[in-house]
């Protein structure tokens, strides 16, 4: 019975909304009385925002607010029903209104990471900046916050928004929380992210692998032909991470005459650190097929034969 009676409500619904969004009509209908009808309601907008922008978009937020549903939507903030609150803020992400600030700033610190998360993306739609310099201290502490999202919690703010938070939360956090915030460097603007990466690679200060491998990938972003050596250096690492990520960042900038500092790592022990030396070995600016053949019958490393010729027969690029 619960499903006919809302499908008779979708089936009634829906055209309204899809009529709003075309044309502001002359008046709003009645909003729905009961409290089932208005969680209906909720979902069947969001879903249409979804799908909607521009124009149609900002008539769908002014009929729900003609409608005076923020004012239940609030309501369902302090619900104690995780469900109500995500959708109430998926609401309030839409709207992205400033003036839901305070209301929906202190679930970031909700136990349940999925309302924190929703809490955090309804926050960036309403001021990207402001979002970011609450949320990259909480990224430090909770590893319940999955990064995947976080990242894409970044990506949708935006690299002037992200990056001066991140470098400060790398800058003065605890050595533990560092190697969390590293993963969010790549939605980081990386001209400004730079200097720290280079401080990070030089500098005796103690950074980590994970670090250290980030800084590289940042480096390799930008692709500054300055940061050609300090790339080079890092291929003598112990770490096969930080080799692999010095070759893929080298990859970015390659010149002809790298050849000889790769073909070493052809005879590399880790097999990711041999393919993608392969892999740059292709990509290098000028070199010929010609070449290529001459390096692989010189190659005295069975496994670094392979990665070559995989990496020949794939036809890397840079």
């Amino acid at each position: 019975r619960r499903e006919r009676r809302r499908a008779a409500f979708v089936a009634e619904w829906r055209p309204r909304l899809v009529s709003w969004t075309l044309a502001d009509e002359a008046s709003a209908p009645a909003p729905p009385r009961r409290d089932r009808e208005t969680l209906w309601f909720l979902l069947l907008w969001a879903r249409l925002q979804r799908q909607l922008r521009g124009a149609a978009r900002e008539r769908l937020n002014a009929l729900f607010l003609s409608l005076d549903m923020s004012g239940r939507v609030l309501a369902m903030l302090d619900s104690r029903r995780a469900h109500r609150r995500l959708v109430a803020l998926t609401c309030l992400g839409h709207l992205g209104s400033d003036r839901f600030w305070s209301d929906v700033s202190p679930l970031l610190e909700a136990r349940n990471p999925l309302v924190a998360l929703a809490a955090a993306q309804a926050l960036v739609a309403m001021d990207a900046r402001r979002a970011m310099e609450r949320l990259m201290p909480l990224v430090a502490r909770r590893r319940d916050l999955a990064l995947p999202r976080l990242q894409a919690l970044c990506r949708q703010a935006g690299p002037a928004a992200v990056t001066p938070p991140l470098l400060e939360a790398l800058t003065v956090g605890a050595p533990g929380h560092r190697d969390r915030l590293a993963a969010l460097l790549g939605c980081a603007d990386p001209s400004r992210v730079a200097p720290w990466a280079r401080r990070c690679l030089t500098e005796s200060n103690g950074a980590g692998e994970t670090l250290r491998c980030a800084a590289l990938a940042s480096l390799g972003e930008l692709g500054d032909p300055r940061d050609h050596a300090l790339i080079g250096d890092c291929l003598a690492s112990d770490a096969s991470r930080e080799r692999f990520a010095a070759l893929k960042a080298l990859r970015r900038q390659a010149r002809r005459e790298d050849e000889a500092l790769l073909l070493p790592h052809l005879a590399d022990r880790d097999w990711w650190v041999r393919q993608a030396a392969a892999d740059a070995l292709v990509g290098l600016p000028g070199i010929t097929r010609e070449r290529l053949e001459a390096l692989l019958e010189g190659c005295d490393d069975r496994y670094g034969r392979d990665a070559l010729r995989r990496a020949m027969a794939e036809g890397a690029g840079p």
